[in-house]
């Protein structure tokens, strides 16, 4: 395989593994926009918990209890 098409495929997989989470923060924003509920807040929550997360999990020591922070604060901000 040449460096063009190695490099290619690379930043292609980069581009998709980056913008997954911006895909399914998108997919649930068009749920609950066909439920009639318009949530402009999903970012901002996804944004919340991830640093929740980080920080709880890095504090505690523990990234299970870093996910449970994160899923509290993303219920809180509703």
């Amino acid at each position: 395989m040449s460096d063009f098409a190695l490099q290619l495929l690379l930043t292609f997989d980069a581009t998709l593994r980056l913008a997954a989470p911006l895909i399914l923060c998108a997919m649930a924003g068009i749920f609950s926009e066909r439920s009639g509920v318009i949530d402009i807040s999903l970012e901002g929550k996804m944004l919340s918990a991830a640093f929740t997360a980080a920080a709880v999990a890095h504090l505690a020591g523990s990234p299970w209890l870093g996910v449970a922070a994160a899923i509290v604060v993303s219920v809180a901000l509703g």
